[in-house]
């Protein structure tokens, strides 16, 4: 077990990687930063990476993840080193390589390698339409906001066809069917599955504009069209589970609602939002497929990102890792 003062991993503005100008999903105060996928910072820490220091700042990503950023994503491109998955590069010492992680389009994980270790950023672990890939590596920094025993989804697909079966069953009702599910990936991975099932889908202006970002990204996007207050035959609408007190939506005649989101395994969450049915839907590993990925790398030094308890590490250290949280203080997020 390594000692905690040698430490692979620790975070200021970002995940750095000690004794190396490398830092991941970080804001600032490094040459050469690692965004592991289009979300990883908010759009104002996007728009901020563009102030290289004194010119030296590189940013490491993917270009689908530049594409996805767009307006910010063109600004780093100068700045930006984009090599394609799995092919390995040198710089100042380290050999690096980007492989996929798998929840969004465009996300990679990071394997670093230096004075003869093997370090893994991984970000999210994806598990859903694109499984993450696995590097062994005895360094592992990986994110944990459902590393929690409660989190543990169904497979994607399954959850997928669970929610076309609820949304057929309600438009076979009577009802007029509507799907809370975040964008990008979720809300256009849901409205994807409803056209397939013949189903006109009609979405909020939030999911069009993530629709839109995809397609410009070269990315295959479902057909939608936009939400006038009113659902006709063979016709269901997605939405986003932050809007779910709009005013539009409340006034939906006759309205089956469904959630589709990891969230969907918290009871309270469920009930606080008022739906009439809950899929677990997540690309994102849970607790148990979240462990195994950890097992599966070998690594014994394992960094948790994002996790809202020490579960994870308590689980992990039972197992003889040196685990351990890194990063500001977080709160489970409402919708995963």
């Amino acid at each position: 077990m390594a000692h905690h003062g040698a430490r692979t991993f620790s975070y200021r503005s970002g995940v750095r990687v000690r004794g190396t100008v490398l830092a991941c999903d970080a804001t600032a105060g490094s040459d050469l930063i690692f965004l592991s996928h289009a979300l990883a910072l908010d759009a104002h820490a996007a728009r901020m990476l563009r102030r290289p220091r004194a010119g030296r700042r590189h940013i490491l990503t993917t270009e689908t993840t530049l594409a996805l950023l767009g307006r910010a994503g063109a600004r780093l491109r100068p700045h930006a080193l984009a090599p394609a998955y799995g092919r390995p590069f040198a710089l100042g010492g380290m050999r690096l390589e980007l492989f996929p992680s798998g929840h969004l389009p465009g996300a990679a994980s990071l394997l670093c390698e230096v004075d003869g270790r093997r370090i893994v950023y991984a970000g999210p672990v994806g598990v859903g339409p694109r499984p993450a890939e696995l590097r062994r590596a005895g360094v592992l920094c990986v994110d944990g906001r459902f590393g929690q025993p409660r989190f543990q989804f169904p497979p994607y697909q399954q959850a997928l066809d669970d929610l076309r079966e609820h949304v057929r069953a309600a438009a076979s009702a009577g009802r007029a069917p509507g799907v809370l599910a975040r964008p990008p990936g979720a809300a256009l991975d849901v409205a994807a599955q409803l056209v397939s099932a013949g189903l006109t889908v009609r979405a909020q202006r939030p999911i069009i504009a993530a629709a839109a970002a995809y397609k410009a990204a070269g990315l295959p996007v479902p057909p939608l069209a936009r939400f006038a207050g009113r659902l006709g035959a063979g016709e269901a609408l997605v939405w986003t589970p932050e809007h779910r007190q709009a005013g539009q939506l409340r006034a939906l005649p006759n309205a089956f609602i469904l959630l589709a989101s990891p969230s969907a395994v918290d009871r309270d969450i469920v009930d606080a939002l008022r739906v009439d049915a809950a899929v677990p839907l997540s690309a994102v590993a849970g607790f148990v497929d979240l462990l195994a990925f950890i097992d599966a790398t070998g690594a014994t030094e394992v960094a948790i990102r994002r996790a809202t308890d020490g579960q994870l590490v308590q689980t992990l250290a039972g197992r003889g890792i040196d685990a351990y949280l890194v990063g500001p203080p977080q709160q489970i997020a409402l919708f995963g």
